[in-house]
């Protein structure tokens, strides 16, 4: 396909998304616009991946503001927006973008315009207020996100690619066997794993705060552990939360491995959590609630004497944590090209912990398991 075609394609992708959002929005409150200020959000409306904090957006146009620093990026990257170059540190009291965006309401005519307030510092919701009008603006919380929880096909098969790749160099790590892995330290498994994604064609890893998850014996006790320079011994279970990035989409897997030989303390709560992991996943379909998964793993649990410490799961997408939560709060219905982990765990203090985590797409007639690590024991065993 030639670039012209494929710029093209992407520029009915991201129209589409952009009208989804207005439509979103306009079954809440009769809204003229909206503005757009999360990061994250501008990307997955228009593709540009710094740059803007302002994105200001209606049925038939688009105008994205940016600064001189960015202007060329933003030029390759932008699909569907009039790009305005505004001047940094012009001397106006109010940020430019602010200034630029009060004349773009006035030449518009704008009168209600949404803005997700939830991702809105309080000193940018004042110098929009002085700028555009405190009248003009239309609270939407959590207006996008929402959107973007029901994935297209471009980002079922990113997200499809980035759990290929994450798979992929996991199985190059632990296919080295046990005697590579005694005497590595964790830093160095998590270096090395994420390492080989890269060289594989992931962009980086997946996790943007705490990086690579490897926590090696009792380490693995804690739900989030920094990986350390703690050695991995022989008899060691050492687990593994990690993920691929691939033009911002993101896989999320755990699984635990043992270095010779399974402790006994493994042999008793690994094969709740492989239960707890299967039955929850065999009950994903539309229309179940998120709360009734979390429920089904967390019984599981509960009924062999332990405790869920966290939500089952969460979606992935341009974000590692976004909606939909497996929780125990509020149902909500699953929807289908919804994809979510499911990852139950048990920890136990001073001794070890497992958790098993696999990336889940909804479909029409239920489900379909993005990952197709194995979790039974004997093959998590290395030799």
């Amino acid at each position: 396909m030639a670039k012209t075609d494929s710029h093209a394609v992407a520029d009915r992708r991201y129209a589409a998304r952009r009208r989804q959002v207005l439509r979103a929005a306009r079954k809440s409150q009769p809204v003229d616009a909206l503005l757009i200020s999360d990061p994250i959000d501008i990307r997955y409306l228009c593709g540009v991946n710094e740059g803007s904090q302002s994105l200001l957006l209606s049925d038939d146009w688009a105008v994205i503001i940016t600064n001189k620093m960015f202007q060329d990026r933003l030029a390759e990257e932008c699909h569907g927006a009039e790009m305005i170059v505004v001047e940094r540190g012009d001397g106006i009291a109010a940020p430019p973008d602010d200034v630029e965006l009060g004349r773009q309401f006035k030449q518009r005519r704008l009168k209600k315009v949404g803005f997700e307030d939830n991702l809105v510092s309080l000193s940018r919701y004042r110098s929009l207020a002085s700028c555009v009008g405190e009248k003009k603006l239309v609270p939407l919380p959590g207006l996008v996100v929402g959107v973007r929880a029901i994935k297209d096909a471009e980002e079922i098969a990113l997200t499809r690619k980035a759990v290929q790749l994450a798979e992929a160099a996991f199985k190059q790590l632990t296919g080295r066997g046990a005697d590579y892995f005694v005497g590595r330290t964790e830093l160095q498994l998590a270096a090395e794993l994420e390492y080989i994604m890269r060289m594989g064609g992931a962009d980086r890893q997946a996790f943007p705060t705490n990086g690579i998850i490897v926590a090696a014996g009792p380490n693995s006790a804690a739900c989030h552990h920094f990986p350390t320079s703690r050695e991995v011994r022989r008899g060691d279970a050492v687990l593994f939360d990690w993920g691929a990035e691939l033009s911002g989409y993101r896989s999320d897997i755990t699984r635990v491995v043992f270095v010779g030989q399974v402790p006994e303390i493994y042999q008793q709560i690994y094969p709740v959590v492989e239960d707890a992991l299967k039955q929850a996943t065999a009950a994903v379909r539309p229309g179940v609630k998120n709360h009734k998964l979390d429920k089904i793993a967390r019984g599981i649990l509960e009924a062999a004497g332990h405790e869920l410490r966290h939500g089952l799961g969460h979606g992935i997408g341009l974000q590692i944590h976004e909606q939909p939560r497996l929780t125990a709060g509020p149902a909500r219905p699953l929807k289908r090209e919804m994809i979510i982990t499911i990852e139950p765990g048990i920890y136990i203090h001073g001794q070890g912990g497992v958790r098993l985590e696999d990336d889940i797409l909804v479909t029409a007639e239920g489900h379909e398991n993005l990952c197709s690590l194995p979790t039974a024991i004997d093959q998590m065993t290395l030799r």
